[in-house]
């Protein structure tokens, strides 16, 4: 039931980083050229879905850990669940950083919009990302400092762990890398392929 649970919130995450990052890729040109708050709320999209991917490849990469590391004998089973530990309040506390205040402003524009044209979707998504925002700031004030006391924990108690903590960071790293890439690509493509002035009125709402 956990391994499914697992798997139904990494391609629920997918998606919704996907969809996202193409609607960012929407608006980005144009977005360069009008500026403000049409600027404002496609860089929060653009943040919102490289944080989604790279929590979808954190995930990835702390289920191949915790397996991968013991079977082949390179950790012990402690020291793999240390190392996803780590890896787990270092992505945490990155992916809370920036999609708090991308999630207010796409909050924000999506309340904006509904209120200017009002139906029945885009009801759904303002409360949706209402919902959400509400729940992310809650979370973050109960676990962030927690997670920030494990690392500087941490870090202050290298003997023996200095290699994991090093693996732990160049894991998130490649879970934020992989993320960005995966975004830039998709955003670029929804760029190519769309033009926001023949199609205004058909852009759809960033969800969160």
């Amino acid at each position: 039931m956990v391994i499914f649970m697992s798997f139904f919130l990494l391609i629920i995450n997918f998606v919704i980083s996907w969809f996202n990052a193409k609607n960012t890729g929407k608006i980005w040109t144009e977005s360069k050229h009008i500026g403000g708050a049409m600027r404002v709320t496609a860089i929060a999209g653009y943040t919102m879905a490289i944080a989604g991917f790279t929590l979808v490849y954190v995930m990835i990469l702390m289920i191949i850990v915790s397996y991968a590391g013991p079977a082949t004998g390179y950790m012990s089973a402690s020291q793999a669940s240390y190392l996803t530990s780590l890896i787990g309040d270092m992505s945490y506390i990155l992916i809370a950083t920036a999609i708090i205040p991308s999630g207010i402003i796409i909050t924000i524009n999506s309340i904006i919009s509904f209120w200017r044209r009002k139906s029945l979707v885009g009801g759904g998504i303002a409360a949706w990302n209402t919902i959400a925002t509400a729940r992310n700031v809650m979370n973050a004030t109960r676990a962030m400092p927690s997670a920030f006391g494990r690392i500087i924990e941490a870090t202050k108690k290298q003997r023996g762990n200095g290699a994991i903590l090093m693996l732990a960071l160049a894991i998130v790293l490649l879970a934020v890398l992989g993320g960005y890439f995966t975004a830039s690509a998709i955003v670029k493509k929804a760029d190519r392929e769309y033009d926001l002035f023949q199609n205004l009125n058909q852009q759809p709402l960033p969800v969160r």
